[in-house]
């Protein structure tokens, strides 16, 4: 009697809880999970009032707020990150600080409990991520704030993440490897210990309950129903149907910039469809979410301490950091394979991180690709590969020879896709794909259309959202298509962006690019609009502008530019650069101004000067080189125009005179010279270039005595000599291949 009692009730465990109480604990737990990733692809989508107002109207239990806390926090990140603004940093850290404590009791509960949400990980794993996860984001809003002692503390709760993410990463290798070794013995084991459910017939099988169902389980009309939800509102998020856009497959294009759009087919889908064949359709979502977010944090962790100082990296070691800058991309570009909030995150950071310093250094050094052999590698998620690298001599900045790959979407599941998308989808990924595991070093520095690849799919998930135009224009930028990135920009109303920090951004970058096309009118107008919505560096924004109008005025004078009355130019850039210091010390950062403010104040200062030595009247006449040029210099202006707007650039740089320039100050003379030698390089006269440099800039600086190398120390536009003693590295460089 008392076992049949036993069994209708559910046996309860030593901590009085019952198995069916397991069972809705575990698959409550899947939807809170799910709610908080869709919540955040509306901030992704630029819809961020909508994803925060999901997790306000699903507030609730602890394992609900600890997940809908960091989503929260996450999201308050994103804003914080992309403006660098006090209020918002001071707020996401509140949030990221309290998901900490909450994941903490979380998995102290999960593991109290012994409830096991995972086919392969321990009980609590789930919420050690989020732990880690909330640690990593907390502690580099602290590592940007202005206290030492934040910054101190900072590195101590990056220990603890660091530390706790090798310990669930090594789980997740053995995991992996178990794979490799008896995938199909492993796949048996993993489906016997799936939940499944016994309806009138038929058979539901849930990936998202990590063992088997008693017989009144298995018959369980709500149980069968809740599962059921779980499994729509992933199979939804992964096919991108969750936050109410139309079939992304619609707007998926092979090439960036919006010639590509007139590409897209005519006849538009109503079907759902994965846009990568990578997908992992068959992934419970707490495995998923494991997966993507020890990926992404432990990556991210590798990259940034890989680049950190040789000198701090030696004091990191000694506490127990090690960090491997492939071995972090790699598990990075493992996280973008993920369709939620990780692998987009994941994305941004590549973006960062290839277009940043990166690109900056060796965009121009044209390295060859290194021979890689074939070989037969089974990677993690088991699709067939085929083609094998081969040898190529084409730049980095292309793609050696691409992988293809396969994978069968299984239809087991509930949340089938439609045959119809699913031959759309195959047509329009026309492009193949490497796999993260093959990648090997040239190719994981230089992706080429992987990265391509992988933020047209951002772009075809999240149409409205300004922050991938963004993007998308900066890699446009990149590769020199300086005109295409800035009708993209212009093809979006930045009045109707919600999230103001992306807005600034926006119209920064597109600011930049115009100086980049000599385009300086419309920049100018873009940078005075920047100090209205934006709280950082008004005064460099200010001076920015002013150098644009005098460039426009310089134009003007050579009879190049036509649009408004040279007085007009001359007022405006007379008025805004030496009005722009009255702006600086409004906003600090470690109580000091920021360094382009530095670096504004110092050219003021020496134009003044200047004028005062000379008597000039006019303060415009004190100005010798643009400074404009340099500001583009610094932007990376240099690698990104075309032959035209390089030509331009050597035209303004030599043939424009005023009393400043012909007074030939040396200090002045160097940035001319300088500035003029990079034209002729990127134009094709190395030559030319390279004895301009050795002879009219690098002895300023540098000489010779009796074998030894002595040093001329300057005050005056110190960017100048590390960066003349790179170019000529890279002189060198295309001098000998």
């Amino acid at each position: 009697m008392f076992k049949v009692i036993n069994a209708l009730k559910g046996s309860r465990n030593s901590n009085g809880m019952s198995q069916p109480e397991k069972t809705k604990f575990v698959l409550e737990q899947a939807a809170d999970f799910e709610v908080a990733l869709k919540a955040m692809d509306y901030v992704l989508d630029d819809r961020a009032k909508e994803g925060l107002a999901l997790l306000e109207e699903s507030a609730g239990g602890e394992n609900e707020k600890t997940i809908h806390t960091l989503a929260k926090g996450v999201i308050e990140f994103l804003e914080a990150i992309l403006g660098f603004e006090a209020a918002e940093m001071k707020k996401a850290s509140s949030t990221l600080a309290h998901a900490e404590e909450l994941s903490l009791k979380s998995r102290a509960n999960a593991q109290k409990l012994g409830i096991r949400s995972s086919s392969f990980y321990p009980p609590g794993t789930v919420y050690a991520v989020t732990y880690t996860e909330s640690c990593l984001l907390h502690a580099l809003l602290m590592l940007f704030s202005e206290s030492m002692m934040e910054a101190a503390k900072a590195l101590l709760k990056l220990r603890k993440a660091y530390h706790m993410l090798v310990e669930i990463f090594q789980a997740i290798k053995k995991v992996e490897q178990n794979k490799k070794n008896n995938n199909n013995l492993y796949k048996n084991e993993i489906t016997d210990s799936q939940a499944s459910f016994i309806s009138l017939g038929s058979t539901f099988t849930s990936i998202d309950i990590p063992y088997k169902l008693t017989p009144e389980e298995q018959e369980d009309k709500n149980l069968l129903q809740y599962a059921e939800k779980v499994q729509r509102m992933r199979m939804k998020r992964l096919t991108g149907a969750h936050i109410g856009n139309s079939p992304a497959i619609n707007r998926l294009r092979t090439d960036l910039g919006l010639n590509a759009m007139k590409d897209l087919p005519e006849n538009e889908t109503t079907d759902f469809a994965p846009l990568s064949d990578e997908l992992d359709l068959t992934q419970a979502t707490i495995d998923e979410f494991i997966n993507s977010g020890v990926n992404l944090c432990y990556g991210i962790l590798q990259v940034v301490l890989s680049l950190i100082p040789p000198a701090i990296g030696t004091v990191l070691s000694i506490v127990g950091f090690k960090g491997t800058r492939e071995e972090g991309l790699r598990l990075i570009w493992k996280s973008t394979k993920h369709r939620n909030i990780h692998g987009c995150i994941g994305l941004l950071g590549l973006m960062f991180y290839y277009d940043g310093p990166f690109q900056f250094t060796d965009a121009d050094f044209d390295i060859p690709a290194a021979i890689k052999p074939k070989k037969s590698i089974n990677n993690l998620n088991s699709h067939s590969t085929s083609n094998g690298n081969t040898a190529t001599t084409e730049k980095l900045s292309r793609t050696p020879s691409q992988r293809s790959t396969t994978a069968s979407l299984s239809t087991a599941q509930s949340g089938t896709v439609p045959s119809g998308a699913r031959s759309r989808s195959s047509t329009m990924r026309s492009n193949a794909v490497i796999s993260v595991d093959d990648m090997d070093g040239p190719t994981l520095l230089h992706p080429g259309k992987m990265l391509d690849n992988a933020l047209l799919q951002a772009r075809a998930l999240f149409p409205n959202s300004a922050l991938w135009i963004l993007n998308e224009a900066t890699m446009l930028s990149g590769k020199g298509r300086l005109q295409e990135a800035v009708d993209l920009l212009e093809s979006i109303d930045v009045e109707k962006i919600e999230m103001r920090q992306v807005k600034s951004r926006l119209i920064f970058d597109r600011a930049i690019t115009l100086v980049h096309l000599h385009q300086y009118d419309k920049a100018a107008k873009d940078l005075i609009y920047l100090i209205d919505i934006s709280d950082w560096s008004h005064a460099l924004y200010r001076y920015f502008a002013g150098c644009c109008y005098l460039e426009n005025y310089r134009m003007s004078q050579l009879g190049l530019e036509t649009k408004e009355t040279p007085e007009f130019y001359k007022q405006k850039a007379t008025e805004l650069i030496f009005s722009a210091p009255d702006l600086l010390g409004k906003k600090t950062f470690k109580s000091k101004n920021l360094p382009l403010d530095r670096f504004m104040l110092r050219k003021v200062e020496s134009f003044k000067a200047i004028q005062k030595k000379y008597g000039f009247e006019d303060p415009l006449d004190a100005i010798a080189t643009s400074p404009v040029h340099e500001l583009s210099y610094f932007y990376n202006g240099y690698n990104r125009m075309d032959s035209g707007n390089l030509k331009l650039a050597q035209n303004l740089l030599t043939n424009y005179h005023n009393p400043a320039v012909d007074k030939l100050n040396v200090d002045q003379e160097l940035i001319r010279n300088f500035l003029i030698c990079l034209t002729f390089r990127r134009l094709g006269e190395v030559e030319k270039g390279c004895q301009i440099l050795d002879e009219k800039v690098l002895p300023a600086f540098f000489s010779l005595e009796n074998g030894q190398v002595k040093y001329v120390k300057k005050t005056d536009d110190p960017w100048l000599y590390p960066a003349a003693l790179y170019e000529r590295a890279l002189f060198t460089w295309k001098l000998k291949i």
